[in-house]
């Protein structure tokens, strides 16, 4: 049997909640899981604003993000900017329309936490995010070893 950290490292779980909490969101704005997180992504990292940033650091497959990407723009959430010194490069930008869906995600994203955090202490969330930190660049220089 599965220890209980494998069942949670692999994220199924976790998974299955968000969806549980998400699923209003994508069925008020006809929007999928993945143009959500981009909206996300885009509103939390403001360093981080082309489609090569939202495959880099949120390990989409490359043809769901330009999918979800090109929705977003055709409805109006997103537009894009070409770059002054790089006309190759495309920044995207959150237009107002996109500002409900965002709210409406962020306090999802907050009431999910608030579920998960429940009877966990600071100092031990101090600790699992030091511990995540450690196995995720372990996880990533693996992968960079393997490429």
């Amino acid at each position: 049997m599965d220890s209980a950290f494998e069942i949670l490292f692999s994220g199924q779980q976790y998974k299955r909640l968000y969806e549980k909490k998400c699923h209003l969101i994508f069925e008020k704005y006809g929007l999928t899981k993945v143009e959500i997180e981009i909206l996300l992504f885009l509103e939390n990292n403001k360093q981080y604003d082309t489609a090569k940033d939202v495959v880099d650091l949120k390990f989409f497959a490359k043809s769901h993000v330009s999918k979800a990407i090109s929705s977003l723009i055709t409805r109006g959430l997103l537009y894009s900017e070409a770059d002054e010194f790089d006309r190759r490069c495309v920044h995207l930008k959150i237009s107002d329309e996109a500002k409900p869906v965002i709210g409406e995600a962020k306090k999802m994203r907050e009431e999910l936490l608030t579920i998960i955090y429940n009877g966990i202490s600071d100092e031990e969330k101090e600790v699992m995010f030091n511990i995540a930190d450690k196995i995720l660049g372990n996880i990533k220089e693996a992968i960079e070893k393997e490429d």
